[in-house]
Parts: C-alpha cells; sequence; structure tokens
C-alpha cells in the first residue's frame, strides 16, 4: 500500500506543476503581446492656444450675404454675423482638442451652422430667410444653370482667387478669405466683405509681434567694475494659394 500511495503522489504533484506551468507561459505570453499606445500632442496648426481668423461670405447668384452668428459662442469656430469667422480652439475650454489641428476644418464650420455642401448641392439653413433651402441642378441663376463652388484667396491682398468644387478637406490657413457660392461657373465672385476686418486682424497680429520682438532685442545690463569705464551688455535676444 505505502509503494502505490508513493506513486499516486507522484503523479498528483507532476500533473501540479504542469498545470502551473502552462499557467505562467500563458500570462507572460498575454504580457508580451500587450501595445502601449500613447498619444501625441498636437503639433499641427491651428494650436490650441493659437487665434486665427478668415472672412467668409455667400454668393446665392449674385446676392451677397454673411452667415448669422453662431448660437454656441463658447465653440472652437465661431462667426458672430459680421463675416469673421474666429478660431480659437481654447475657447471651447475641454474640448478644444476638438478644433485643431487636421479637426479645424470649413466643413465642420459649415455643419455647425447647419449648411451642407456638395460639389452638386448647396443647403442654406432658415436662418438666412429668402435664401433658404436647396441650391442643385434644379435651380438656375436667371437663365444660366448654376452650381455650388467654394472661392477662395490666400489673404486679404492676394490678387486672385482659385476655386475648389466643395469645402470637403478644405482647412484653414490665418487670413484666408473663402466666398461660399452658388453661380454659373466661371462667374467673377466679389471678395467677402469681412476682407478689411481680415486685413485689420491680421495687421494687428503682427504690429504685436513686432513690438514683442523690439522690446525683448533692446533690454541691455549694464555692469560697473571697481576700476574702469561702465560697460553694456546688450541682450540678444516673424503661403500664397495660386
Amino acid at each position: 500500500m505505502g509503494w502505490y500511495s508513493l506513486l499516486l503522489a507522484v503523479c498528483v504533484i507532476g500533473l501540479a506543476l504542469i498545470v502551473f506551468s502552462r499557467h505562467e507561459r500563458q500570462q507572460n505570453a498575454s504580457a508580451t503581446s500587450t501595445t502601449t499606445t500613447t498619444t501625441q500632442a498636437n503639433t499641427t496648426p491651428p494650436l490650441v492656444s493659437d487665434h486665427w481668423q478668415v472672412a467668409l461670405s455667400l454668393d446665392i447668384c449674385g446676392q451677397y450675404v454673411n452667415l448669422p452668428r453662431t448660437a454656441n459662442q463658447n465653440s472652437g469656430i465661431i462667426t458672430t454675423g459680421n463675416g469673421v469667422v474666429d478660431i480659437e480652439p481654447a475657447r471651447a475650454g475641454a474640448k478644444a482638442d476638438q478644433f485643431v489641428g487636421a479637426k479645424a476644418t470649413l466643413t465642420k464650420f459649415l455643419t455647425s451652422e447647419d449648411v451642407s455642401v456638395t460639389s452638386t448641392k448647396l443647403t442654406l439653413p432658415k436662418s438666412l430667410g429668402k435664401l433658404a433651402g436647396t441650391y442643385d441642378s434644379s435651380r438656375k441663376c436667371g437663365s444660366k444653370p448654376a452650381q455650388p463652388m467654394v472661392y477662395i484667396w490666400a489673404s486679404p491682398t492676394a490678387t486672385a482667387s482659385f476655386v475648389a468644387p466643395s469645402p470637403v478637406g478644405i482647412g484653414y490657413a490665418n487670413g484666408e478669405m473663402f466666398s461660399l457660392a452658388f453661380v454659373p461657373r466661371g462667374t467673377s465672385v466679389a471678395r467677402p466683405s469681412a476682407q478689411k476686418l481680415i486685413a485689420a486682424f491680421i495687421k494687428s497680429q503682427a504690429t504685436t509681434t513686432t513690438t514683442s520682438t523690439s522690446t525683448t532685442t533692446s533690454t541691455s545690463t549694464t555692469t560697473t567694475t571697481p576700476v574702469g569705464p561702465t560697460t553694456t551688455k546688450p541682450v540678444s535676444s516673424t503661403t500664397t494659394k495660386g
């Protein structure tokens, strides 16, 4: 009986060791295959710290109008109804990351204003009164067929615009100007009404940068030694789319 008991004990212990070993191998394999995901900070402008402005007007068969005031003035991209689109991600607080880099698009802003645009159809909100509704191939400007297009000027001083069939994928650059139009192809579209406001904004930013740089450059430190003359040591310290 002792001999058989010993054999049984050896078998039980061996089986337990095999089960334990298999468990350890599975745990190690699981730990090795675990992937650590690191979220990288956005480095594509606009950044959370940026404050940009662009101009945006509508041209519907020669009738010019601006989008009305944005309902949510705490959004990262808004307008006050004056034709200026103000891009300031930090204004959105905890939601600021929704308005930075590639997330800051013209389509995103238009969607928030209940404006829908494709290469064949433009839909305007009720807040635009008589101009509200859908503009597609069933409508004309007078007797001429028309279509939605986005005219873009690279800056307030750009001499010419270029045309995109829709705003899909279009981002912003500080100082750009956009005219969202439903007109016959080849029509000459006027610059946005906020051109002067955007020019003044860009100028104010440039003036602030120049003043800040000038102040830093002119800073100096004077060191007086017991013997000899006073020594002054200066402290060394800003796309046009065709």
